[in-house]
């Protein structure tokens, strides 16, 4: 006949064995959403990834303010017709090198990385607890007897609260803030690859233009030594011009330099610094309708990520807050197990159930810290929007002074010198002037030119910057989505 005691332990038994190995058993993780509901980002935050300048094919047209090529002076003249550069059919256009960028930036590669860590933290801050199995000995040799053993037991802590729960939202705010960046940075990389490719076109078009001046100076030195040799000019007059020429030789190979280290910095935001030098494709002037001031500030504050990290941010200290305040409530730890008593020669069962008091600790100084982590974040939404209008003005200001410089060359000042230099053509062709007059004019129109060139790249500037939503430094590494000081345990964050 079986003990009653025996009955006792085999019904404890059964339920601590089927939870045992229910335990042991191999368990899929949690599914982790892809994006949290706590935050709607709106339709042009999604859309942030297209570059901020339309890309020009290398075959378009190129539009550009037009300046008069080198003169052909009659058969009459001193030096004859000056043959201009020929440019290189080999040319790179801004979708190129955005393709090479989205392959090469280092940065967004760094961006997406801070992406897959978020996620891992948002998993790791929602799985519970793992349990602990074991075996237990006591009286062991009492009266030289083996004493009692609880040869298997479990014991597992229930975390209560939904305080698991909290732990994942707050990361996957973390995980989105990261996905934001990533947009964010892409669109860095883009607007430096716009500004670098604006400002190789206008090194480009220098060059261009320098080389124009150096022919100008070459012919105006070799016109005044055939009058120095006719009686009508000293040889001052013949000093002044190799001058001249020696100064337009110095621009020259400084917009020869400039262009190199243009390129170079260009290449270097692509990602592949060994690119060689090749001429870029693309126009410099802008095209379409100026850009409203009050349109532009108006999206700057709507989609700008600097502003939805920092609303993220603030999303992620409320439930940081709130699951600071479960803290307090104590998790259960429940523990069962089975074994024999060698003293009574029973089997035996034992079962266990324990929490924490909340009694001295009830997580008050982490709750401040939570409160005063969501008044900063809280504060930092009214500070970038206060940086982003402040950024915006200087911004919106360089853009207006750069425009109104481009209409005033283009529409006015360019056309008065080519006028006057047709003018002094005609008349040297009619004899009532002076080659050396056609030159001076000629000289002048390049020079407006490359006054021209520099405002058209500043206007360039300032529109991809505004356009680009003031994102600026391709080789920037992107910040860490969690800032500093915040709460975070180790090595299960929470």
């Amino acid at each position: 006949m079986h003990n009653p005691s025996h009955r006792t332990a085999a019904r404890l038994a059964v339920p601590v064995l089927t939870c045992l190995l229910v335990t042991m058993s191999p368990a899929a993780d949690p599914p982790l959403p892809m994006r949290p509901t706590l935050y709607s980002p709106t339709p042009a935050l999604r859309s942030l990834r297209p570059a901020p300048i339309v890309p020009i094919a290398a075959t378009q047209p190129v539009p550009q303010h037009q300046v008069p090529s080198t003169p052909v002076a009659p058969k009459a003249s001193p030096t004859g017709p000056v043959a201009g550069p020929v440019p290189s059919p080999h040319v790179l256009g801004i979708a190129e090198l955005e393709q090479l960028a989205l392959r090469h930036n280092p940065t967004l590669a760094q961006a997406a990385a801070y992406i897959d860590a978020a996620r891992g933290k948002a998993l790791q801050a929602g799985l519970p607890l793992n349990p602990t199995v074991g075996i237990t000995g006591e009286q062991i040799g009492a009266d030289r007897r083996a004493g009692e053993w609880t040869w298997f037991y479990l014991q597992q802590e229930i975390v209560t609260g939904g305080k698991l729960r909290l732990s994942r939202m707050k990361y996957e705010q973390e995980a989105y803030a990261a996905e934001v960046q990533a947009c964010a940075q892409r669109l860095r990389v883009a607007n430096a690859i716009a500004e670098g490719y604006f400002e190789v076109l206008a090194a480009q078009r220098s060059v261009e233009n320098h080389r124009r001046l150096k022919l100008n100076a070459e012919e105006g030195f070799k016109t005044t030594e055939q009058l120095v040799n006719v009686g009508q000019a000293n040889e001052p007059d013949l000093l002044q011009a190799k001058v001249e020429v020696q100064r337009a030789t110095v621009a020259l190979r400084n917009a020869e330099t400039r262009l190199r280290r243009d390129w170079e910095r260009l290449v270097a935001v692509v990602g592949v610094p060994t690119l060689a030098l090749q001429p870029v494709s693309g126009a410099l002037e802008p095209e379409g309708l100026p850009l409203g001031k009050d349109e532009a500030l108006a999206k700057l504050l709507e989609e700008s990520p600097e502003l939805a990290m920092a609303r993220i941010e603030v999303k992620r200290d409320q439930i940081q807050l709130q699951r600071e305040r479960r803290e307090p409530i104590p998790n259960v730890t429940v523990r069962g197990g089975t074994g024999y008593n060698y003293d009574t020669r029973n089997p035996t069962a034992e079962v266990a159930l324990s929490v924490r008091l909340p009694v001295w600790d009830r997580n008050q100084g982490t709750i401040r810290q939570a409160q005063a982590d969501l008044a900063r974040a809280t504060a930092e939404v009214d500070r970038v929007e206060l940086d982003l209008r402040r950024r915006f003005a200087d911004a919106f200001s360089r853009y207006e002074t750069a425009r109104a410089e481009v209409e005033t060359w283009r529409k006015e000042t360019l056309p008065t010198a080519e006028k006057a230099y047709e003018l002094y053509l005609k008349s040297y062709k009619e004899r009532r002037s002076a080659w050396p007059q056609v030159l001076v004019a000629q000289r002048t129109v390049y020079q407006l030119s490359e006054d021209y060139t520099r405002s058209l790249y500043e206007l360039r500037r300032a529109e991809v910057e505004l356009r680009g939503l003031l994102l600026t430094g391709g080789l920037t590494a992107p910040r860490d989505p969690t800032p500093p000081g915040h709460i975070n345990s180790v090595p299960k964050p929470r």
